[in-house]
């Protein structure tokens, strides 16, 4: 705690944590600065300014000759009213920022999560290292817009009694003598707020949410399993299943050449071309060497490397001795 006390070593620890929270946490930064500058500038009114506004208006008041009569108490009320004006200046203001800190710590548990599913779904794993950033930038900012939200909520209703006491001690001050029979009555207070009504706020529940879902993709374990595939049948197997594919038999003789389908002879050294042709014209066809038992092995290889140049891969067979 006491290196904190280095300026140096405090500002760097800020830039941190700003770093660490995201664009997020620099908003809600900005917008508490704003709301304790409002709510210093209040508390500097009611320590000095408030006094001297009062007394100037207490003078006033005494300096009237009148006090009993239906204009006196009207200008009383003016009085009043003015000096609850000046009490409660900023206090709307104050109240909005108050309300927009959680709605940014919301804002930057959003923006983590998104960041957390990303980098779930590029890894396709819940790692805790691969995560932590997102993780940072979805809890920082809900911790931070909920510790400026609860120091503004404090601060605030200590200004509100503050000025309430103030209006009602004002008030007391301005002495008023009721006519008999006159109906607008000698000690009443325009002390009361009648719309003073309770916020009910939910933003600190759907963070709540957030911070639990984040947890749970931290705590999950994502596996793989690996299984077996399995290939129903079919009722109507697709005509290419049903029918073989058409075949080219290369017939190696003894004496050295090749019979294409025991129709045409060829070289051993022209298979390339007719296999090439037989491709085109039957894509899914196959290509079967058979080798007769006294065939010369220069010829069967010089056939096999024609048929892979061409691009297949031929099925090798020996026929029988007759």
């Amino acid at each position: 705690m006491v290196e904190y006390l280095n300026p140096i070593q405090a500002l760097a620890v800020i830039r941190g944590y700003l770093a660490t929270g995201g664009p997020v946490v620099s908003a809600i930064m900005v917008t508490a600065f704003f709301m304790w500058a409002l709510i210093i500038e209040r508390m500097v009114y009611f320590g000095f300014g408030q006094r001297g506004l009062a007394r100037q208006a207490s003078e006033l008041w005494a300096a009237r000759a009148d006090h009993s009569s239906w204009a006196a108490h009207r200008i009383r009320e003016r009085l009043i009213s003015e000096h609850r004006l000046s009490a409660e200046q900023f206090f709307g203001l104050i109240r909005v920022l108050i309300l927009v800190t959680p709605l940014l710590g919301l804002l930057g548990t959003v923006t983590g999560m998104i960041m957390v599913f990303d980098s779930i779904s590029g890894t396709g794993s819940s790692n805790a290292r691969v995560m932590a950033s997102g993780i940072s930038k979805a809890t920082i900012p809900t911790m931070t817009g909920l510790a400026v939200a609860l120091s503004g909520v404090f601060l605030i209703n200590l200004l509100d009694r503050r000025a309430a006491r103030s209006v009602a001690h004002f008030a007391d001050t301005l002495e008023i003598q009721a006519e008999p029979g006159t109906p607008h009555g000698g000690h009443r207070r325009l002390t009361g707020n009648a719309s003073d009504t309770g916020e009910v706020n939910i933003t600190p529940l759907l963070d709540i949410v957030f911070i639990l879902l984040i947890f749970f993709i931290v705590t999950a374990t994502f596996v793989r399993e690996v299984g077996l595939g399995l290939n129903t049948p079919q009722d109507d197997p697709p005509q290419e299943e049903t029918v073989p594919p058409p075949t080219m038999v290369l017939s190696v003789r003894n004496d050295g050449f090749v019979m294409v389908n025991d129709v045409r002879m060829i070289d051993p050294r022209s298979v390339k071309p007719v296999v090439e042709e037989f491709r085109a014209r039957e894509p899914r066809g196959v290509v079967l060497v058979s080798v007769a038992p006294q065939a010369e092995a220069q010829a069967t290889v010089t056939v096999v490397d024609q048929s892979r140049l061409a691009g297949v891969e031929p099925a090798v067979t020996l026929q029988q001795e007759r």
